[in-house]
């Protein structure tokens, strides 16, 4: 009820000033007391203000709708019943008093009574569907929702129309999480009003995820363009953009304007993922736009295409984006500054170094300082992937940031500078950059803090190759640096690692060597961790007692270790406690 408490109190100021003028001086007196006292919440003070105020006139509407807001905030609705009836026995009451029966008899429970109102109702006001809306939300605010449907089916009998309160029914049913019904009688109320959209993507988005799948196979049977830019949003809220969008591309209205507003419109909805198919979606729907909008105004989703595909992963399709870009006339100029920024990351992405390098250079006067740094850090990665890391040093020289940081410690650790790069990641800190960046330079902090050496040879080697993808190189790398250092200074936690690298690439029996060294160090985390190792990679091999009896081992010698509860969820599974794997 707090909808009709926040639109009756508007109401009830806008009444109050527009009868005032008719009334005398002690009913003015009157309203204006039990106006305060309600808007004060002295909602028990109100009720008897409203009562003599109707005692003087008992069809004023602004103390009977007074009354029904104050009774209602005291639970008190069905004691309205007899001040009702005495207006209501006149012949020609006016109309806003049926409303207020409606509410106050569907309260009481007297479903008779509200019929005989609501006939009345339509025949003061013949072919207006407010009556058994008022009705059906009457029933609906007191959770009686199969009258509420019985009133709204009802009337749209009554009404002679197949789409006649069709909104009422869908929100009904959505919110019943009866999506056949919802569905359909959404579908309806979208033919009348297009803009109640937002209503049925908010209230069926809100289906749970058993049932999504069988909504939008609902709305892919009905076959209708509306019925399919509604599921378009639908599967891009509920994840799967891309199939959102090869919902919408086969929906698209014919006239121009038309699909420029569809496809924003889906844009919002999509906007800001985040993720790489998000990212995709959105790259596809700015170069539909920019197809379709002027040449001034497309440079702008040329380059938003251009940015999201490469976000993607796309680089071919980002550049292809800015070459239409750098085709398209009336262009604005910030917009081909930004395209030539956008190009230096696309070149990098794509392994064009060396021509990365030469556009960014010839940028340097015309970037501001962050931009600059922003660039040639994506271009310094670029570098480091590819093993130059002279060049990527130099990129990163002044960039004072905590991002460029960051990058710079890598370098110097991927050199073999291991105390220059522990310290330059020490500077960065723990929370820059994304998720994974930061957990990367967490585990290189923990790891040359085992080892608190200045210089291991072949460890940044090892370590490159592990950022360039090279895994089994990284895995060799890392198991002939352990072999060099005691198992308490590095070597059990490099031994836990290459067995990791060995293990993911399908090469079992050097993971299992490298796992047992580590369990057999007398380094508790990386003994646990490699036993856990272990135990995953014996029950993947087929030797499910042998996993068992090395997870049991591992609870008992490392109860408190971070690996034991992963163990204890896996032996469970194992003995067929818990489904899965743990």
């Amino acid at each position: 009820m707090r909808w009709r408490a926040i639109v009756g109190g508007a109401l009830a100021a806008s009444l109050m000033a527009g009868t005032l003028a008719g009334q005398t001086t002690t009913q003015r007196t009157l309203a204006a007391r039990a106006f305060d006292l309600e808007r004060s919440g002295n909602y028990l003070g109100a009720v008897n203000a409203y009562r003599t105020l109707l005692g003087e006139d008992p069809a004023s509407l602004s103390a009977l709708l007074g009354l029904e807001r104050a009774l209602t905030a005291l639970s008190r609705l069905p004691e309205m019943a007899p001040d009702l009836a005495v207006v209501l026995a006149s012949p020609e009451p006016p109309v806003a008093v049926f409303g207020i029966g409606v509410r106050v008899w569907t309260a009481v429970g007297a479903v008779d009574t509200v019929r005989r109102l609501v006939e009345r109702w339509t025949q003061a006001e013949p072919g207006s569907s407010a009556p058994w809306q008022e009705w059906g939300m009457a029933a609906y605010e007191r959770r009686d929702f199969a009258l509420a449907r019985e009133a709204y089916a009802e009337g749209r009998v009554r009404l002679g129309r197949a789409n006649a309160l069709a909104l009422e029914l869908a929100q009904l049913a959505s919110l019943e999480g009866n999506y056949a019904v919802a569905v359909r009688e959404w579908l309806l109320a979208l033919d009348a009003n297009p803009d109640v959209r937002a209503g049925a993507v908010a209230l069926l988005g809100q289906a749970p995820a058993p049932r999504r799948s069988d909504l939008l196979a609902l709305l892919a049977e009905v076959r209708s363009p509306v019925a399919e830019r509604l599921g378009a949003v639908l599967a891009a809220r509920w994840g799967d953009p891309v199939a959102g969008y090869e919902r919408l591309t086969r929906a698209l209205p014919a006239d121009r304007e038309a699909r420029v507003v569809e496809l924003r419109q889906f844009l919002d909805e999509i906007g800001g993922s985040g993720t790489q198919r998000g990212r995709l979606t959105e790259a596809r729907v700015q170069e539909a736009l920019a197809e379709l909008v002027s040449a001034e105004e497309s440079g702008g989703h040329w380059l938003e295409a251009a940015q999201a595909y490469s976000d993607a992963g796309d680089a071919q399709a980002a550049r292809r984006m800015l070459g239409r870009l750098a085709s398209t006339t009336g262009v604005p100029s910030e917009v081909a500054s930004s395209a030539t920024v956008a190009l230096v990351g696309v070149l990098a992405d794509e392994g064009r170094l060396a021509e990365a390098d030469s556009q960014l250079a010839a940028l340097q006067g015309t970037l501001s300082p962050d931009d600059r740094d922003r660039l040639a850090r994506r271009v310094a990665s670029g570098w480091v992937r590819a093993g130059n890391l002279e060049r990527a040093a130099t990129l990163v020289a002044r960039d004072s940031s905590v991002d460029g940081m960051a990058l710079a410690g890598r370098i110097k650790i991927y050199q073999g500078d291991l105390a220059t790069g522990a310290e330059l990641l020490r500077g960065a800190g723990p929370f820059t950059g994304s998720r994974d960046e930061a957990s990367a330079r967490l585990s290189y902090l923990a790891l040359l803090q085992v080892i608190g050496q200045p210089q291991v040879p072949g460890l940044g080697e090892a370590l490159l190759a592990l950022e360039q993808g090279d895994t089994a190189a990284a895995a060799t790398g890392f198991e002939r640096v352990a072999a060099g250092l005691p198992p308490e200074a590095g070597g059990a936690e490099l031994a836990l690692l290459a067995g990791r690298l060995h293990a993911a690439q399908g090469r079992e029996p050097e993971a299992e060597r490298m796992l047992l060294a580590a369990t057999r160090s007398e380094v508790s985390a990386a003994a646990a961790a490699g036993a856990l190792e272990l135990a995953r990679l014996e029950e993947r091999t087929g030797r499910r007692e042998a996993a068992m009896a090395r997870l049991e081992g591992l609870i008992l010698a490392w109860p408190t270790s971070t690996a034991a509860p992963d163990a204890r969820r896996l032996l469970d599974a194992l003995r067929g406690g818990i489904p899965g794997r743990g």
